[in-house]
């Protein structure tokens, strides 16, 4: 045996056990993450996503080996972040941050939202969200019951403050006028804090909220709680009735979020994100303060979020026309 054949042989002996060796050496210096990963946020700083996402930030990155980064893209209601993912490099690097609005609501509100849903593969499906309708301390209303009793004596006089045209917050409100036959005038404001600060200060009746930025104005007491719009009442308002439970039959919308990899991103990936993102659902600090927002964490894995994601769509289509939402 000649002399540099047999260096070649030792080299890969010493690399993994001879020729078969080499790639699996290979694989294991390859195995994602090899680095940083990046959740792209399709909402503004601050927010419920914002504090979803940075929440689970550390376990996340103690699961991934890696450093995770949040970065906040939004605008134009979500869409920006939205296809900013969707035309990420789908290397398993760029996770996008999707919830009931990008994918359930903007496909059938934008002629172009700038992405479809199919340009994604679903990760984890990570809560589940009751909004709350609330009202100014000065409408002689305690619960939703008595609010739509005086909406029906005085129809048009009444108003409810949203996020914004096309917003889950709109979408409730809208569905709930449909349910129980009542005219109330829809205010959007950009954004869900302006909605309440207006609410607050009487310039609008009631609001329909997400409970991130609601819940310390109802315990404050600069906001009456009527209701909420789960199928169950929320441990953190436990006297606070559902719509359904108000009177309006069979009313339930529950928002939600979830994690989404660009189309073609590796199946590793999409495992190894599933598991980290379930994981930091599970750190019981986590879970605690997300259920004291009225937020339940799901933790569901791909195949779950895909389905859930196919059934709204299919919802929403419909309610959408009968709704007649525009986002003009």
């Amino acid at each position: 045996m000649q002399p540099d054949e047999i260096r070649r042989r030792r080299l890969l002996q010493a690399l993994g056990g001879g020729a078969a060796g080499l790639p699996l050496f290979a694989r294991a210096q390859a195995r994602y993450p090899v680095k940083p990963v990046t959740i792209i946020v399709s909402q503004p700083a601050g927010g419920d996503a914002d504090a979803l996402c940075r929440s689970l930030q550390p376990k996340m990155q103690e699961v991934l080996g890696q450093s995770v980064i949040i970065d906040n893209r939004g605008g134009a209601g979500g869409n920006i972040g939205t296809a900013l993912a969707a035309k990420a490099a789908p290397d398993g690097y760029s996770v996008g941050f999707v919830n009931q609005g990008t994918m359930a609501f903007n496909p059938h509100l934008y002629p172009n939202p700038g992405y479809k849903v199919e340009d994604f593969v679903p990760v984890c499906w990570m809560t589940s969200i009751n909004l709350v309708i609330a009202c100014n301390t000065a409408v002689p209303a305690n619960n939703l019951a008595e609010f739509l009793a005086l909406a029906r004596k005085e129809p048009g006089k009444y108003t409810y403050g949203t996020a914004g045209n096309g917003s889950a917050n709109h979408l409730a409100g809208e569905m709930l006028k449909t349910m129980a036959k009542v005219d109330i005038t829809h205010v959007p404001f950009r954004g869900g804090g302006p909605a309440i600060i207006a609410t607050i200060g009487g310039d609008i009746s009631s609001v329909v909220a997400f409970p991130l930025a609601a819940l310390p104005q109802i315990k404050a007491g600069k906001l009456k709680a009527l209701a909420v719009t789960g199928a169950k009442r929320a441990s953190a308002l436990p006297n606070v009735p559902t719509v359904a439970e108000s009177g309006v039959k069979d009313y339930e919308f529950t928002s939600w979020m979830g994690l989404m990899l660009p189309k073609g991103s590796p199946q590793e990936a999409v495992d190894r994100i599933y598991q980290a993102t379930a994981a930091g659902l599970k750190v019981p600090d986590v879970a605690e303060k997300l259920q004291a927002a009225m937020t339940e964490p799901v933790g569901a894995g791909p195949k779950e979020f895909g389905e859930l994601i196919a059934r709204e769509n299919a919802r929403w289509s419909k309610l959408i026309r009968q709704f007649n939402v525009k986002i003009d």
